[in-house]
C-alpha cells in the first residue's frame, strides 16, 4: 500500500471544502498513510476532523500571511523530506494563487517543485486521464515568447519523460503525437519552420524505440484519443481539448521527477467558496485513485 501526503496551500480558497467533502473516501481508501501539511490553524476543519484517526497525520506549519512564499517552500519541503525518508510515495498539493504565494518567482508549481527537489530544470507538467493526456512543452508563458522557447533540448527531454512515465510507471503503451507550432504543422507554408527543422527532425529519432509521430496539425489532431499523448508547443493548445472533453476527470501531475507530485485540474474557486453545490471534488478524488493504484 502506498502512502501520500497531502500540501494544504491557499486557505483562502475552496481547498479546506474539497478535502472534508471527499473525507469518507480519504478514510476508506486503501492509502497506508496520509500526512496532511499545512497551517491547523487555517485548516482547522481538517485537523479536527482527522486528529484521532491512526492512519493520518498532520503536520503544522505556522503561515504569516506577510510571508507566504515561506510558508509554501516550508510545506514543500517537508513533503520532498517525507519522501526522502521513504515514509511517502506521492505528493499532492492543493491548488493556490500564484501571484500571491510565488509573486513572480515561478511560473507555476511545477517550476517551483522541480526547483525545490532537485535545482534540474527537466519537469513536465503532464495533464493526466485515462482516454488521452496532454503536456504543454511550454507552460505559463507569453505566447509571442513561445518560438524562442522551444528547443532540442527542451523536446527531447519532454518526450523522454513521458515515455518513461508511462512505460516505466504506469507500465501503459501510449502513442506520442507531437504537435506542430503553426497551423495545419506549416504544412501549407513556403519557409521552414520549427515544425521541420525542428519537431520533424526530432520525432525521427525516436520513431525506432517508441510509438511517435509529429508534427501534427491540431486543428485534426484530437479526432482520436484513446492512449495518446499530446505533446503541445504551448500551454492552450493541449489544455482547452484536454479540458472540454474532461472537464473535472484529470490530474495534474509533475513527471522528470524521482517523486512524482499531484494536484487536481482546478483553480483556488474563490467565487465559489460560499456557494457549496457548485464545488466539484472530482479531481481530487482522481488523485487519490491514482496514488492507490500505481
Amino acid at each position: 500500500m502506498n502512502s501520500i501526503c497531502i500540501l494544504l496551500t491557499d486557505h483562502e480558497s475552496i481547498n479546506e471544502k474539497i478535502i472534508l467533502k471527499s473525507f469518507a473516501k480519504i478514510k476508506k481508501s486503501k492509502l497506508k498513510k496520509i500526512y496532511f501539511v499545512g497551517d491547523r490553524k487555517y485548516f482547522s476543519k481538517i485537523f479536527q476532523i482527522i486528529k484521532n484517526i491512526k492512519k493520518i497525520n498532520f503536520i503544522n506549519v505556522n503561515l504569516n500571511k506577510k510571508k507566504n512564499f515561506q510558508y509554501i517552500q516550508d510545506i514543500t519541503k517537508i513533503g520532498i523530506s517525507l519522501y526522502r525518508k521513504k515514509l511517502i510515495h506521492y505528493l499532492i498539493n492543493m491548488p493556490l494563487d500564484k501571484k500571491k504565494f510565488f509573486n513572480k518567482k515561478f511560473a507555476g508549481f511545477t517550476e517551483f517543485f522541480s526547483f525545490n527537489f532537485d535545482k534540474k530544470k527537466n519537469e513536465n507538467m503532464l495533464l493526466y486521464n485515462s482516454t488521452f493526456s496532454v503536456c504543454p512543452l511550454t507552460t505559463h508563458i507569453p505566447l509571442q515568447d513561445v518560438n524562442k522557447t522551444i528547443n532540442k533540448n527542451k523536446l527531447i527531454n519532454c518526450i523522454k519523460n513521458i515515455n518513461f512515465f508511462f512505460k516505466k510507471k504506469l507500465k501503459k503503451k501510449n502513442e506520442i503525437i507531437v504537435l506542430g507550432i503553426n497551423p495545419h504543422a506549416s504544412l501549407d507554408m513556403s519557409f521552414k519552420s520549427k515544425d521541420y527543422t525542428l519537431i520533424k527532425k526530432v520525432a525521427k529519432l525516436f520513431k525506432n524505440k517508441i510509438k511517435i509521430k509529429g508534427p501534427v496539425s491540431s486543428d485534426t489532431a484530437f479526432t482520436k484519443l484513446k492512449n495518446k499523448v499530446f505533446i503541445g508547443m504551448y500551454h492552450d493548445q493541449v489544455l482547452i481539448p484536454f479540458k472540454m472533453k474532461n472537464n473535472f476527470d484529470g490530474i495534474n501531475i509533475t513527471i522528470g521527477k524521482e517523486l512524482i507530485r499531484l494536484s487536481p485540474d482546478h483553480g483556488t474557486g474563490k467565487d465559489i467558496i460560499k456557494k457549496p453545490n457548485k464545488i466539484n471534488n472530482i479531481s481530487f478524488l482522481k488523485c487519490l485513485e491514482f496514488c492507490e493504484e500505481y
